[in-house]
């Protein structure tokens, strides 16, 4: 203790050097002005970067709050950077019956006008397909309260609607509308589309293949047929006319390696219990 009282007198004692003031004075000056050049380039930063900070803040708000953003920035297919399909309308409803969730697709295309008619189709599709599912979800709801059923313990029938773009190349853009139903059992809807977008026009399996399509799909059929497990060829209806079903059927899609798909529904070939079958040509 005493040496530090010591210590502490001689540090007292001692007189500071004239020039240290100086020093001091100037170092003080230097670190001012230090700070202000740094609030001056801090305020300079903030008014630069302000604006793409807020819309970087909206961007991600954007993608983690609103699902029908989100669902448009996700990888969107662009043909020849051009013509993309995207969701332009998104909604959700629900009553005692049926809860539906729609995600709606439109072909953009830029200042080409052909989409217009086809993206009213789409639309008017998609209502159709929604009003018709519930409905037959308000007289399941309506004839299970009429035999006696409680409302609270109805289950609602699902209802989904949204899309998958197949192929979207240079001359094919290749997509479907596909609605869900989900109660008691599931039940899907498919609609495709198949465009040249650079024409607008429709694209069929003759287009893409040749006048000899039809025997190229019924050689694909017969060999995926052939190619079925056991138990699912068990399924198949014996007097199945598999170039009637080719003729019959429009329903095709263009895969991601440029392959036409041709799809069958459920009955088509064989018991329900196959589902849809799908056979590519090439």
């Amino acid at each position: 203790m005493r040496v530090k009282k010591e210590l502490r007198d001689i540090y007292m004692a001692t007189e500071a050097p004239p020039e240290l003031g100086a020093a001091v004075d100037g170092a003080l000056g230097r670190a001012r002005a230090s700070r202000e050049r740094a609030r001056r380039r801090a305020r300079i930063f903030a008014r630069t970067t302000a604006p793409l900070a807020a819309a970087c803040a909206v961007f991600i708000l954007l993608l983690n709050t609103v699902p029908t953003f989100a669902a448009a920035m996700q990888e969107l297919p662009v043909v020849g950077g051009l013509c993309r399909v995207l969701t332009i309308d998104s909604y959700h409803r629900e009553d005692g019956a049926s809860v539906v969730d729609v995600q709606l697709p439109a072909i953009d295309a830029g200042e080409n006008g052909w989409t217009e008619e086809v993206n009213e189709l789409i639309r008017q599709t998609v209502d159709a397909e929604v009003a018709d599912s519930e409905q037959r979800a308000r007289e399941y709801y309506e004839a299970y309260t009429a035999t006696g059923g409680d409302p609270e313990e109805y289950i609602p029938m699902r209802v989904r609607v949204d899309y998958e773009v197949y192929c979207a190349e240079e001359g094919v853009l290749s997509f479907a509308v596909i609605k869900t139903e989900s109660s008691a059992s599931v039940y899907s809807s498919f609609h495709y589309y198949n465009y040249d977008p650079r024409s607008g026009g429709a694209l069929t399996p003759e287009d893409l293949l040749g006048a000899d399509w039809r025997q190229r799909a019924g050689e694909a059929v017969e060999h995926g047929l052939a190619a079925l497990p056991e138990d699912e060829r068990a399924m198949l209806w014996d007097d199945a006319d598999i170039g009637a079903a080719i003729e019959s059927s429009s329903s095709f899609y263009v895969d991601g390696e440029g392959r036409v798909v041709l799809v069958f529904d459920k009955y088509t070939l064989g018991a329900g219990a196959l589902g849809r079958l799908e056979f590519p040509l090439g």
